[in-house]
């Protein structure tokens, strides 16, 4: 298993510091879970992760969620199990939609955000 780097981000304008840590082997996989399945809804994807291979896929939307929200997220679990799951590495993967509609400040990072689109409100 990749070793796990903790990472810093700081977001302008908003005034908040995230020290996230998910392992690097993670990270890579999503890169490629991802392609074709972000879309101008989506403000934030988080990503809470344990060591025993239990995977939360969070996606945070400009919107209440829809049908094809969760469609899209079951993609991105899919993709990403082939990719992790090869190895043993993830055992369960659960997804969530969640509407940041009127709600301010920023959402969850879980263990880290995997995508994140800047709010302009």
């Amino acid at each position: 298993m990749g070793k796990m780097v903790p990472k810093v981000f700081r977001m302008e304008g908003i005034r908040m510091v995230f020290a996230l840590q998910l392992p690097d082997w993670l990270v890579g996989c999503f890169r490629i879970a991802l392609l074709g399945e972000i879309y101008p809804d989506i403000v934030a994807i988080a990503v809470g992760y344990r060591a025993d291979g239990n995977v939360l896929i969070r996606s945070y939307l400009d919107r209440p969620p829809k049908e094809v929200d969760f469609h899209g997220l079951e993609v991105v679990a899919t993709n990403l199990d082939a990719l992790g799951g090869k190895q043993s590495i993830i055992d369960r993967i659960d997804i969530q939609c969640v509407s940041l509609e009127g709600k301010a400040g920023a959402p969850d990072p879980l263990s880290g955000f995997v995508y994140y689109r800047k709010r302009v409100d």
